[in-house]
């Protein structure tokens, strides 16, 4: 019956478009923050690495001189 119709495909591809077109922008969305989260993980370890770094200096450091 209207299995057939022009219009009704013509329909069933435009939403079947803006559902892909709205999936693709939730993943790239996700795959933002998860980039976010990385670099603010990478930031935090960075940061405990040069603050031992510079406790490990400063206690090497010979006040004497």
């Amino acid at each position: 019956m209207m299995r057939n119709d022009p219009q009704l495909n013509n329909l069933q591809s435009q939403i079947f478009d803006i559902f892909m077109e709205l999936d693709s922008e939730t993943q790239q969305a996700e795959r933002k923050a998860a980039c976010d989260r990385n670099l603010k993980a990478r930031r935090a370890i960075e940061d405990h690495f040069e603050r031992k770094r510079l406790r490990k200096a400063l206690i090497d450091y010979d006040f004497e001189d």
